[in-house]
């Protein structure tokens, strides 16, 4: 494991007509609103993973989940504040999100980290899917530039590993979603994490160290709407 993790739970609420289970056009959906977009959410199902959501002041709430914001006309004047992306987490997307902060420009302003997302809707738990989740500090930060940059290098990693076109099948026949709580995590690895959480003896804690996860950082997200109620 690579990025930190995070003991904080995130919550994701999608409409009530959103394909949960048997999914169409997961890549071109994203099409609609940026070609770059589109280009993320087929390299993160190529790598193992799936652009959940993203929010930022310039694009708003968009991705797989929040799917209605594509094509939503309505007077409502809405700002976002904060920029926040969550991805299902793999190891080889988890790779690619520290090369991203490494060496972009742009991502100076952000940090990353693994935790847990709960999906609702209707109030209804629809499951929690183990997330690599991107945010910055900064409430008016300009993802263009990095958005651009991630995908190059989300790119290179499928030549470099050869995966195979996973976003190909998934458009053409449909993608089937569902969540098995840390699905992608080797069974020895969550034993250790989990013993290591548990301990309660000082003395214990002082050799092995301390519980492996870590508050989630300080983030500014909210949305501003300003709605014609005639």
């Amino acid at each position: 494991m690579i990025l930190p993790f995070w003991n904080s739970e995130l919550y994701v609420e999608i409409s009530s007509w959103f394909p949960f289970g048997k999914d169409y056009q997961p890549v071109s959906v994203n099409r609609f609103y940026d070609g770059t977009l589109a280009s993320i959410a087929g390299s993160c199902l190529d790598l193992d993973s799936e652009f959940f959501f993203m929010a930022s002041p310039s694009i708003g709430c968009v991705g797989n989940f929040p799917r209605e914001n594509f094509f939503k006309f309505s007077p409502d004047s809405i700002l976002n504040l904060g920029f926040l992306m969550i991805l299902g987490f793999s190891e080889k997307v988890e790779q690619a999100v520290t090369i991203s902060l490494a060496k972009l420009n742009s991502a100076q302003e952000l940090f990353a980290g693994i935790t847990a997302c709960s999906i609702w809707s209707n109030n209804i738990y629809k499951g929690t899917a183990k997330v690599i989740a991107i945010a910055s500090e900064m409430p008016f930060f300009d993802c263009s530039d990095f958005l651009k940059g991630f995908a190059g290098v989300l790119e290179s990693l499928k030549k470099v590993m050869k995966c195979s076109d996973y976003a190909y099948y998934a458009e053409k026949f449909g993608y089937d979603r569902f969540f098995i709580h840390w699905e992608n995590s080797k069974p020895y690895d969550l034993r250790i994490t989990q013993i290591i959480s548990e301990l309660e003896y000082d003395d214990t804690k002082e050799i092995v160290g301390g519980s492996p996860s870590m508050d989630f950082p300080p983030f500014m997200g909210m949305v501003m709407t300003n709605r014609d109620e005639n």
